[in-house]
């Protein structure tokens, strides 16, 4: 029978810790793992195998083995990184491995025997003696983590796995600790934990500005239409809501007036006393700002009355906002448009509120009031949904069909860039007739506008370096700007790069703040589009110079023309050629389909031309032929 010898600590060679590491990964196990179920099959031969007579007659296990069976477990878990001890029943400590003393820095022959008090930091041998306890009283492993100081001082964070050990007769007879050094893992979790929390303060502050307007709070265009579609799914078959658009008519004379932080305020007092007197009527509403001076308000009930719209009038008319100097008042110039909605007009929404906004835009032109009641499908209206269907089944049957007309320097050396040819006027005058106003054209427009960016996208962009010009109507930049996961909105992002977007004139009035808010947070490239057939007053013009809001200016074809034959016209143009080229926005001039107009444009200083005269339209597929 082998003799019980004691625990000895002998340095392992590198011949038998290179076998440790290739039998750890024949078994799958960690290291560590290993060590531990090595030493639970020591200690149990030692306690119980060695003693038993049936171990004399396992032939293969030679005497010399027997007595060295010991000594190499031993010399295995003086080889592991990882402290390993062993406690008595009294918790006192019979044995620790190499790693063990040099955390602490104390010899193997100071530890043996003693208590985790005796020989370790009073707040680790606390921790130790608790988690021991905790490890025998449940029978089983227990799993703790725990930080220890080590001798260089250094706090260390160790994984602890603390098991009781059996003998045959199922009693516990000690109990086995096992630590890992997580600190550096610790570490990193903390630094992704703090990183996420940032990331997470970043997205909400994202979301925060992308969904709430910065000057009033209110939910902006996008989050006001989420709501307003959940608040009409829960509506019965037979109940309505009311919706209201509003815009502040005057916000631009306010601006210019007081400049544009008074215009903030005017915006935010604005909206903080609506909200209040909407409180004050006991109203269940959603409000939100919905473009640069327009809002949005959903009164859930059925409240269209002309009771409550005079209430409403007097309400505004009542709103005076005092200006910067304190002598005076403010009256904001208020328009705006009602109509009931109902579950059954949750898909179509946003091309209702398009139709209260164009009905604002016509009460603006026409002066005799500020507000109107719309019924559900006012019969012009339908007249311009049935334009739509008309135009958009024309575009299924490849009726539509945009190309590419060249646009030179002046002295046609090189082309400058390419302008989309869609043709959209001879396919719409099919159908649009005398009384069909063209602001109901808007989503035709849109339905357009979005084909011609198909376009650029699908067959025009990989083609070429050059620079393309496209035409986007108003109510495309304020779908842009407010619905940035809109299909249309992606394919604009798309193509930025290479392509200039020519607004017309009124566009740019309506739509500054959209306008100003893509050029700044997305970098979009702008041109103004038939220059002087608009209502641009010289102070806008003014502003958006400033703002460097444009590269490009666009001189339609009938102004050119009259300019050839007027001295005063003419010397109108070279003002506006010299203003452009003062600021560095280039001049194009178009529809120059004669020789003699190529020669005045280029005589007055245009920078470049573009017509039939300097070049004809062209198919994608021609590109390369261009130069």
């Amino acid at each position: 029978m082998a003799a019980k010898k004691t625990v000895l600590s002998i340095a392992i060679d590198r011949e038998l810790l290179s076998k440790l590491k290739h039998l750890s990964s024949e078994k799958g196990y960690s290291v560590s793992k290993l060590i531990s179920k090595l030493l639970e099959e020591a200690l149990y031969l030692e306690e119980n195998v060695f003693k038993d007579e049936i171990y004399k007659n396992i032939d293969w296990l030679s005497e010399e083995w027997k007595e060295k069976l010991q000594v190499l477990f031993t010399k295995v878990l003086d080889t592991t990184p990882d402290p390993i001890w062993i406690k008595d029943l009294n918790l006192k400590i019979i044995y620790v491995n190499q790693a063990f003393a040099d955390l602490f820095g104390i010899k193997k022959e100071d530890i043996i025997g003693k208590s985790d008090i005796e020989v370790l930091p009073p707040e680790v041998a606390k921790e130790c003696i608790y988690t021991d306890m905790k490890a025998l009283e449940k029978k089983a492993s227990s799993h703790s983590i725990e930080k220890v100081k080590a001798k260089d001082g250094k706090e260390i964070i160790f994984d602890v796995i603390k098991t009781p050990i059996y003998d045959k007769n199922e009693k516990i007879i000690a109990i086995l600790g096992i630590s890992r050094d997580i600190t550096d893992f610790i570490k990193v979790q903390e630094e992704l934990k703090q990183k996420n929390e940032e990331l997470e303060e970043a997205y909400r502050r994202l979301k925060e500005f992308y969904e709430f307007d910065v000057v009033t709070g209110l939910i902006k265009k996008r989050r006001f239409l989420e709501e307003l579609k959940r608040s009409l799914s829960e509506l019965e078959e037979e109940e309505s809501y009311t919706l209201i658009s509003i815009e502040i008519t005057n916000l631009s004379y306010a601006n210019e007036l007081y400049g544009y932080e008074f215009g903030s305020k005017l915006l935010r007092e604005f909206s903080k006393m609506l909200k209040e007197r909407l409180d004050d009527f006991g109203f269940d509403y959603l409000f939100g700002k919905i473009g640069g001076s327009r809002f949005g308000l959903l009164v859930k009930g059925d409240t269209v009355s002309r009771n409550l719209l005079k209430k409403f009038l007097n309400f505004i008319k009542s709103i005076r906002i005092t200006t910067p100097d304190d002598e005076s008042f403010f009256v904001p110039k208020i328009f705006f448009v009602v109509r009931k909605v109902a579950k059954k007009d949750r898909e179509e929404i946003e091309k209702i509120l398009m139709q209260m906004e164009d009905m604002i835009s016509h009460l603006k032109d026409t002066g005799k009031r500020n507000f109107i009641i719309l019924k559900d499908q006012p019969s012009i209206y339908r007249k311009a949904v049935e334009i739509e269907r008309k135009i958009k089944e024309d575009i299924r049957e490849g009726k539509f069909h945009p190309m590419l007309r060249p646009i030179k320097d002046v002295n046609l050396s090189s082309v400058e860039g390419l302008m989309v040819v869609c043709g959209f006027g001879k396919l719409a005058e099919k159908y649009v007739c005398s009384s069909l106003d063209t602001l109901y054209l808007e989503n035709i427009f849109r339905v357009v506008d979005q084909k011609v960016v198909e376009f650029i996208k699908k067959k025009v962009y990989q083609k070429t370096d050059k620079t393309i010009f496209a035409k986007l109507r108003q109510s495309t930049i304020d779908r842009i700007a407010n619905l940035p996961d809109d299909q249309l909105s992606k394919d604009v992002m798309y193509i930025k790069d290479k392509t200039v977007f020519m607004i017309s004139e009124n566009t740019y009035i309506n739509n500054f703040s959209n306008i100003l808010e893509l050029k700044d947070s997305y970098n979009l490239k702008f041109g103004i589009d038939s220059f002087g057939t608009g209502n641009l007053p010289i102070k806008n013009l003014i502003r958006m110079i400033e703002h460097e809001l444009f590269g490009y200016l666009r001189i339609g074809g009938f102004f050119i023309r009259t300019s050839m034959h007027s001295p005063k016209r003419e010397r109108v143009l070279k003002g506006i050629l010299s203003i452009g080229k003062e600021f560095g926005i280039k001049t194009i001039a178009a529809d120059v389909d004669r020789e003699d107009i190529y020669e005045f444009v280029k005589e007055i200083g245009f920078d470049c031309v573009e017509g039939e005269y300097v070049g004809k339209l062209v198919e994608p597929e021609e590109l390369s032929n261009i130069n």
